[in-house]
């Protein structure tokens, strides 16, 4: 299929249905190879490490129901990608907005410019404040972590961002491999010319969606599909399929496409019509890109338009770049898993007969073995049995499940994910020292998760530029305190700008902050103070000295060493930090504190930690012991 044939200017959206069926169809046999290592990837992360779907017949197929085969899967390529996803997500991936470039030249004097220059930083303090609480109500966190497993399993994973016209609100929803549909001989999705996302959907809310032309809804039938992808369906009919159909849970794979298209005297009156809605033939000319919009579903187009969109509104994470497709992470465990799951399995079949014992018996004998309380009967009439004796595993079958497993740790991340320490590590320092080490490992994935996270917040200030029309309050906990401020969507401000213009005041700007899509977005990762808790503590002890070194020589206020107080006792999770600190606000402020003020401060603050057990040799010792029975319950729990 060449790109004449992926382009859709002069297809008009009788026929466009067809065209996407099409579209969907060459991107399902560029990924067919990929499908499958999918499917087994993640029957394999289920539990079922030797089920795989047949190349010849097309059936599943699992190798453990064969006689004498072994059974025994020890999950620990799972842990592994969940131990890195994990370390990989312990950091704080924090969106930061930059301030709108102030010119001097365009203001009068320098008190203008500066104030122009606060202005500025304060609009993008509270536009960062704005988008921080907004993760938080989209739970953006947990969707990443999503992300990251569904990538782990199926080296990609999407998450869509969209906008809720009606309601004037974001939507977020993380799809897997098999839902998208792309162009894959690419490095980038945005390359794609299309993009067709493809889920099933309950016949109500395709026949309540207002947006779609009922006279087509009224035609559509369920086909009761759980995925497009044959081998997906395949998957998930072997999980959840009962096999019974409900009239009120009817679906229909509803088929969502983006497609650029190329302004031009071809297009541009049903760009014009189509997308009326958003405006888009605005500032456009010919050669610039806008993208269409279409519902399919049955064969028919629900919705035909054209969308004011810079980009797809999708963003993908994937632990390195390179090709849309490539070998995941999890791949990489499976055949030394599998190898671990063989010689295990022959160990324990071997140690259950072992243990259970054999008899000898001449034949034709008449033995009768009993289990009595006080041990076990044997009743013969000939020729008494006799034990065989009971053999040995030779030593070279554990070195050889040892060499296994140091394999799969060297593709993950061992002691940090899998609680397996090095002998002599007996510090919170070390301890630290270690995951320090493993996450640095992680860089190209943790920058691939930084540039995830920036997409993500472009396209939620692309959307509240454009869509939100009128102002909303954002509510926020700073230092304790709440505080509360409106914002509002650039596109919403223009509105506003365009009415006042021919009725002075018939329509007033609120006071709000104005959320652009053109501002530059920049991602800190933030540690904090330590990957855990004894390192954080320890940091934060470290942090105290210098402080107070710092207020000996008078460089800091009482009012410095306040923030610093108040880190200190959530570092320690002291429950009452907030009374604590007004407490503190109510004394007397304005005298500095003299040198035997602050020596005594800084003894006390090591004489509490110390008689909490949160320092010192005693907690040294307290997190060894916890090592040491985290360990030894992994183990059990994997013996079981």
């Amino acid at each position: 299929m060449n790109k004449s044939n992926l382009s859709t200017e002069l297809i008009p959206t009788q026929a466009l249905a067809g065209h996407v069926e099409s579209l969907i169809s060459f991107a399902g046999a560029q990924r067919q190879s990929f499908e499958r290592k999918w499917y087994d990837n993640n029957f394999f992360d289920d539990g079922h490490h030797f089920r795989y779907l047949s190349r010849t017949t097309g059936k599943i197929v699992d190798a453990k129901d064969t006689p004498n085969a072994p059974t025994r899967a020890i999950p620990k390529a799972s842990r592994q990608i969940r131990g890195i996803a994990n370390l990989l997500l312990q950091p704080d991936f924090t969106p930061v907005i930059y301030p709108e470039k102030i010119t001097k030249i365009t203001y009068p004097d320098d008190q203008a410019y500066l104030a122009a220059m606060d202005a500025a930083k304060q609009i993008a303090q509270k536009s960062g404040h704005w988008l921080m609480e907004e993760w938080k109500n989209q739970e953006l966190k947990e969707k990443i972590m999503l992300m990251v497993i569904l990538a782990a399993k199926n080296y990609i994973s999407y998450m869509q961002i969209w906008p809720d016209a009606v309601e004037e609100k974001i939507r977020t929803q993380v799809y897997d491999a098999f839902d998208i549909y792309l162009v894959s001989n690419l490095t980038s999705i945005y390359d794609s010319p299309f993009i067709a996302k493809v889920t099933p959907q309950l016949i109500a809310q395709i026949k309540a969606n207002e947006n779609f032309n009922p006279d087509v809804t009224a035609k559509i039938t369920p086909d009761n599909k759980l995925a497009s992808s044959e081998i997906k369906q395949a998957y998930l009919q072997s999980k959840y399929k009962t096999g019974q159909e409900s009239d009120t849970a009817a679906t229909l794979l509803l088929k969502e496409v983006f497609i650029k298209e190329y302004l031009s005297d071809y297009n541009r009156e049903d760009v014009t019509e189509k997308g009326k809605k958003y405006n888009v033939i605005e500032n456009k000319k010919d050669g610039d890109v806008v993208m269409r919009h279409a519902f399919v579903a049955g064969g028919m187009t629900l919705l035909d338009e054209y969308v004011d969109l810079p980009e797809y509104p999708f963003v993908d994470f994937r632990f390195e770049p390179g090709p849309i497709y490539g070998t995941s992470l999890i791949e990489r465990f499976i055949p030394m898993n599998k190898s671990l799951d063989l010689i295990a399995s022959r160990v324990e079949r071997f140690t259950n007969t072992m243990t259970t014992g054999t008899w000898l018996t001449r034949s034709g004998e008449d033995l009768e073995i009993t289990n009595i309380p006080g041990g076990q009967k044997l009743s013969y009439k000939g020729t008494p049995p006799t034990q065989a004796q009971m053999a040995t595993i030779p030593p070279h079958v554990f070195n050889m499940m040892g060499l296994y497993e140091n394999w799969i740790d060297e593709q993950g991340a061992a002691s940090a994910a899998m609680n397996q320490l090095p002998t002599g590590v007996k510090s919170g320092v070390a301890i630290e020292s270690i995951k320090q080490t493993e996450y640095a490992n992680l860089k190209i994935a943790s920058t691939q998760l930084s540039q995830t996270v920036r997409r993500i917040s472009e396209r939620m200030l692309d959307i509240a530029d454009n869509h939100f029309i009128n102002p909303q309050t954002v509510y926020l906990l700073e230092d304790g305190e709440p505080q509360y401020f409106d914002i509002i969507g650039q596109r919403g401000v223009d509105v506003r700008n365009k009415i006042n213009a021919t009725s002075p005041g018939s329509m007033p700007i609120p006071e709000a902050v104005p959320i652009k899509g053109e501002y530059r977005v920049t991602i800190e990762v933030q540690s904090g103070l330590g990957f855990t808790e004894e390192g954080k503590k320890k940091t934060m002890q470290e942090i105290i000295n210098f402080i107070t070194q710092m207020a000996q020589l008078g460089v800091l206020t009482t009012d410095s060493l306040k923030v610093v107080v108040t880190q200190f006792l959530k570092t320690y999770n002291f429950g009452a930090t907030q009374d604590f600190m007004n407490a503190l606000d109510t004394g007397n402020q304005s005298m500095p504190l003299n040198e035997d003020q602050i020596t005594q401060m800084k003894i006390a603050f090591a004489e509490v930690a110390k008689d909490l057990g949160l320092a010192g040799e005693e907690q040294d010792e307290k997190q060894i012991t916890t090592t040491k029975v985290g360990v030894a319950e992994a183990l059990q729990d994997l013996a079981n």
